[in-house]
């Protein structure tokens, strides 16, 4: 009788185990599926940009291109094909816009013209009409490359005294002798111009 009462025991010994056991193991998968968290989705980086148009006169504005070996071909500043002795000047404007996000320095330059009568005897003189008009390039011959010059440091878009826009004239006039020098007749005379924008 003991011994069945002992094996009765160890039975339900047996028994209580295996349910603590279960009870244990439901309540640990009961746990791995009950979850929390939280996501920082979207990061990511973005470079802003330098950019800017150019427009001359009342032409169509042409846009910047990131390159210095191919930038954009804008509209011919002045022009005139027919010159005579009593020539006296022709100018017309360059309207730069500032289009980009990031701080930028706009300088401009001119490589060397052609080194004829007629570029010796012609002057170029560039003004900024921002503000009370300063000249950026004073009178020069046409013979002398213009290196590099410094026109204004914007902070981005609308940052300038006129929003974010400013206008330079560009005027031509004959340098003394012009009207008496023989040798600039059928003589020609060409130049370019270079705006180049850079981040600050």
């Amino acid at each position: 009788m003991e011994q069945h009462k002992s094996r009765r025991s160890v039975r339900l010994a047996l028994v209580l185990g295996a349910a603590v056991a279960g009870t244990a193991l439901v309540g640990w998968g009961g746990l791995a599926a009950w979850q929390a968290y939280t996501q920082n989705a979207g990061n990511a980086f973005t470079v802003g940009t330098i950019s800017h148009t150019n427009a001359v006169g009342s032409q169509t504005a042409c846009n910047s291109t990131l390159s210095s070996t191919t930038p954009g071909a804008c509209s011919i500043i002045v022009t005139n094909a027919a010159l005579t002795s009593d020539f006296t000047s022709i100018s017309q404007t360059v309207t730069i816009t500032d289009t980009g996000s990031l701080g930028s320095t706009f300088l401009m330059s001119m490589p060397a013209p052609g080194s004829s009568e007629l570029c010796k005897d012609l002057a170029l003189t560039v003004t900024d009409s921002e503000t009370s008009p300063v000249n950026v390039y004073p009178a020069t011959a046409l013979t002398a490359a213009m290196s590099p010059t410094a026109l204004k440091t914007s902070g981005g878009a609308s940052t300038w005294a006129n929003g974010n826009a400013d206008t330079f004239t560009f005027l031509i006039t004959p340098i003394n002798g012009y009207a008496t020098d023989d040798a600039v007749l059928g003589a020609s005379c060409s130049f370019t111009i270079n705006f180049t924008q850079a981040s600050t």
